[in-house]
């Protein structure tokens, strides 16, 4: 036999096993030309071309990838897949052979290749057609196309799209903007689009003509009329495209899809007998087929996109809408297979699935695709998806047209499938006729949320199933969700000042007699989460801002958690070009997985924390990183590194091991904080620290000739001035009108030895200084020692050395409050915790060997952080600092090498010690 009829059998075999687990495929498909697939994966209009070879060596590799961009390039598939066979693997041996893999999509230059079984060879497989096509230029396209439609209508028709879809006019600080109708009528015609798509993908359903589909010719009982619907392209094109979208919408509602459907033949009968509106519902229904057509699998994160790029409502309510590969990376770490009989459709129609905060719908897409990986694959698919939409899966959100997104998204898992009871609820968030505020889903924490009603159009359909609606926050196995989180200041901003008040009266109310660490929305949402959370055998997967870890504001909540739940895995990216797990934010993210500890199971395992060194870009690859994760070869593998760190830390709300990219740093870090490396105590025992620099902007300004009272600053933190421990005034400064006496308070706090509150870590060089007179600043907190001047000289002098020695990084890093970690930002309670000597303990002598070191290097130019590894003041700094606490200098150079290679301070992707 030779070796390509070998293949061929390998090929066969590959096919029937994964068929097993649920693809539809065929093995030595033949296309004209001669041209052969290995095997051809059929999901949805998406095909998947899978080219084999037999061995593992470069040559096949470089073959087996030839083969699969080949296929992409003769148009006879839309995603290719390169597998490789071990050297003699068998048919009998394939189905427990790990194979690689690397997914193609005719556009990579290199090859990322995966190990892994069959089954993870499916799930990736199915995951493909998640990378076809350009979501963001697909969304954009489409925001232009709204926008000259919206540019069509009168203002009264802009604002009765917005009446019938009870949209609030668009406001900031509480009064309208220039234009407050475009917003919301931007978002009615994107429920048009969207539900023109979702038809789209109906009409291949319904006029499919293999015979398993032949059913679906026939018009659902009891309706009576023409049947099947007009097809979406059809209506686009028509005359009167009002008239045929409502006549095809009212035949498919027929089916159900009340949701998708309802709503948007609400906005279709707003303005009905409008040309105006006409031509706006031509142009939103062309632009919308052109999105569906291009992105060949319309999948769900496309509406996820679509909806943040159209609408930028982000800033305002804390949209933030988590990214299909964080999204798919947390359901499979979340459902384990011990979670439920998987194997059981009742069970899993008993699985309870909630997302108090579900937007578009990604996180409760992508645990409907993980329990369809965990599902028995001879389950049909139909009714899997029936259970999952009308039983398991619940959401509630505050925007309609997130859930009106999160419906369709829903309706995707099998556009085939009626969902009569689908439990995505709009929970109100305002104030409503009876003058009384609402808060969303967080009501549930005191009543039941008031939940609104789909748009009901002004003609009634009939034979339409109402549905049920949700009357209760079932008991969940799982809460899954990516809280809101927005500056205060910003998150009510939509309302009127009037409706503001109400709704923080009402906020207050009902957190009045809970915890107080419960500040900001991120705080109220996961204890809500514990809430709705079943007593035993839960869990909570959450994406949360990176500060939720890192601040102390946040040790209250993640102290109740670890009480209540073992914090199983937590997960951030080191990924300078992506340190977010959400969509439009630049800020950094963690995703947190915990789960309910029973007590007799007895002491809560470590917490394994996962740092990355790419963030996952597609799902395949999360898919991956998931399965590493679980097999614990995340270092293995090259995804990033994973550290232990221990419950007893995780209890006291220590989870500093988010901080750094290197496990090296994190505990020497810890080692520090716990005075295990020399004696320390925290910098606030020994100095009053403060005002904050925006507390001196409030109360001066920057002055172009000298203030009366002859206040100087030192203003800014330019890493091209600030280059030594010593530094100079660079600023007049003058009080603001009626700031006197706050100017005063303030001007009494100023010192000569000054603190950053903020840096940029790639070109900081100084990170603390003392300047040539007393100042405040307004990038600096000034630092006030006690005690004589003698002893306040070399206090500043002793800690200027330490805190910009290595030692001093690391303490500034590891206290950090991570919103960016490549700028970090730090509060007056940071810096009042930073770990210093405690010079009491070590006596005279440690104080007066920096103090000297500070004389001898203190006019010294430094080389910025990322450089620090090759500075000689640094190593200078270094070696008084070591001498002084008695540090071994080798641990102290480890130090300095693996901070100089920390992503968030180079501000590139770590690179190894050569890179």
């Amino acid at each position: 036999m030779t070796t390509k009829d070998w293949e061929s059998v390998l090929n066969v075999r590959l096919s029937d096993e994964l068929k097993k687990f649920g693809l539809n495929c065929k093995p030595e498909v033949m296309h004209s030309g001669n041209l052969r697939i290995d095997v051809e994966v059929y999901i949805g209009p998406v095909v998947i071309a899978v080219e084999a070879e037999h061995g593992q060596s470069n040559s096949k590799k470089v073959e087996a990838i030839g083969d699969a961009d080949n296929r992409l390039e003769q148009k006879l598939a839309q995603c290719a897949v390169a597998v490789c066979y071990p050297e003699g693997t068998t048919a009998e041996s394939l189905p427990t052979t790990k194979l690689i893999w690397t997914v193609r999509d005719g556009n990579q230059d290199t090859a990322d290749w995966t190990t892994g079984d069959i089954e993870q060879l499916a799930s990736v497989i199915r995951l493909t057609p998640a990378q076809l096509g350009n979501p963001d230029a697909a969304a954009a396209v489409l925001s232009d196309s709204l926008d000259e439609a919206v540019r069509r209508l009168s203002e009264i028709e802009k604002q009765e799209l917005a009446r019938v879809l009870d949209l609030p006019r668009q406001t900031k600080n509480g009064k309208p903007t220039l234009q407050p109708w475009n917003a919301p009528a931007k978002r009615a015609l994107l429920v048009v689009a969207t539900a023109v798509m979702f038809h789209s993908r109906l009409d291949v359903h319904l006029r499919e003509m293999r015979p398993e589909y032949d059913n679906r010719l026939d018009p659902p009982e009891p309706y009576v009329g023409d049947w099947p619907p007009t097809q979406a392209q059809i209506c686009a094109d028509d005359a009167a495209p009002s008239s045929a979208y409502l006549a095809a919408w009212n035949q498919i509602l027929a089916l159900d899809y009340k949701p998708i459907f309802e709503t948007g033949r609400a906005a279709l009968l707003a303005c009905f007998t409008s040309p105006a509106f006409a031509a706006a519902v031509k142009d939103t229904a062309k632009a919308a087929l052109a999105v569906a057509e291009n992105i060949a699998s319309l999948r769900h994160d496309l509406l996820g996109r679509i909806f943040h790029t159209v609408l930028d409502t982000a800033r305002y309510d804390g949209s933030f809408y988590t990214t299909t590969p964080a999204a798919t990376l947390l359901a499979s770490l979340a459902i384990t297979d011990d979670m439920c009989e998987w194997h059981d459709p009742t069970a899993i129609a008993k699985f309870r699935i909630t997302d108090p905060a579900c937007g578009t719908g990604t996180l409760l897409m992508a645990a409907a695709e993980r329990i369809r990986e965990l599902a028995p694959h001879t389950w049909d698919n139909e009714e899997l998806a029936a259970a999952l939409i009308e039983k398991s899966l619940t959401g509630y959100d505050v925007n309609l047209t997130a859930t009106h997104m999160a419906a369709t998204t829903l309706g995707l898992l099998s556009p085939t499938t009626r969902f009569r009871n689908l439990k995505i609820g709009r929970a109100f968030l305002g104030v409503d006729g009876d003058d009384k505020a609402y808060l969303g889903s967080l009501e549930f924490l005191d009543q039941q949320p008031k939940l609104m009603p789909w748009p009901n159009a002004a003609q009634p359909v009939s034979q339409i199933d109402s549905g049920l609606a949700i009357e209760q926050a079932e008991a969940a196995d799982l809460v899954i969700m990516n809280p809101p989180f927005t500056r205060d200041s910003l998150r009510y901003d939509q309302f009127s000042l009037g409706h503001e008040r109400k709704i923080k009266d009402r906020e207050k109310e009902l957190f009045d007699d809970k915890p107080t660490y419960l500040a900001g929305y991120s705080g109220a949402f996961l204890y809500l989460a514990d809430f709705i959370c079943k007593s035993d055998d839960s869990v909570i997967a959450s994406v949360l801002p990176l500060t939720g870890a890192t601040d102390r504001s946040g040790r209250g909540m993640r102290r109740y958690l670890a009480e209540k739940f073992h914090i199983e895995t937590i997960i951030t990216s080191h990924d300078p070009e992506r340190i977010y797990f959400s969509e439009n934010t630049s800020i950094g993210e963690f995703l947190l997985i915990c789960r309910r500890w029973p007590q007799n199971l007895g002491p809560k395992p470590i917490t394994q924390v996962v740092n990355l060194v790419r963030n996952p870009a597609n799902p395949h690859t999360a898919l991956s990183l998931a399965h590493s994760i679980t097999m614990g070869n995340v270092e293995e593998q090259g995804y990033g590194t994973v550290q232990d760190w221990p419950e007893s830390r995780v209890a006291e709300g220590d989870w500093g091991a988010v901080q750094f990219l290197s496990p090296y740093l994190s505990d020497q870090f810890a080692a520090l904080k716990d005075a295990d490396l020399f004696p320390s105590i925290y910098l606030g025992m020994l100095a009053k620290i403060g005002p904050a620099g925006q507390r001196i902007r409030d109360a001066f300004r920057k002055s172009d000739v000298p203030s009366k009272e002859g206040t100087v600053a030192l203003w800014d933190h330019k890493t091209d001035v600030i280059q030594r421990m010593v530094a100079s005034a660079d600023s007049d400064i003058a009080v603001k009108a009626g700031k006197q006496k706050l100017a005063t308070r303030y001007w009494d706090q100023r010192s000569r030895f000054l603190l950053p509150n903020r840096m940029r870590l790639n070109t900081v060089r100084s990170l603390c200084v003392r300047v040539d007179r007393s100042v405040v600043g307004s990038s600096w907190s000034p630092c006030n020692f006690s005690g004589d001047e003698s002893t306040k000289e070399m206090l500043e002098k002793a800690c200027c050395v330490y805190l910009n020695s290595t030692i001093g990084v690391l303490a500034f890093l590891g206290s950090r409050s991570n919103k960016i970690p490549s700028y970090p930002r730090f509060s007056l309670d940071d810096l009042r915790n930073l770990p210093i000597p405690n010079f009491s303990a070590l006596g005279e002598k440690a104080i007066e060997r920096l103090a000297s070191a500070y004389d001898l290097n203190s006019t010294s130019t430094m080389l910025p952080i990322p450089q620090m590894n090759q500075c000689p003041v640094r190593k200078a700094l270094d070696d008084a600092v070591g001498k002084a606490l008695g540090l071994d200098k080798e641990m102290v150079a480890t130090i300095r090498r693996q901070l100089s290679m920390e992503p968030s301070i180079t501000s590139k992707r770590y690179a190894g010690p050569g890179g």
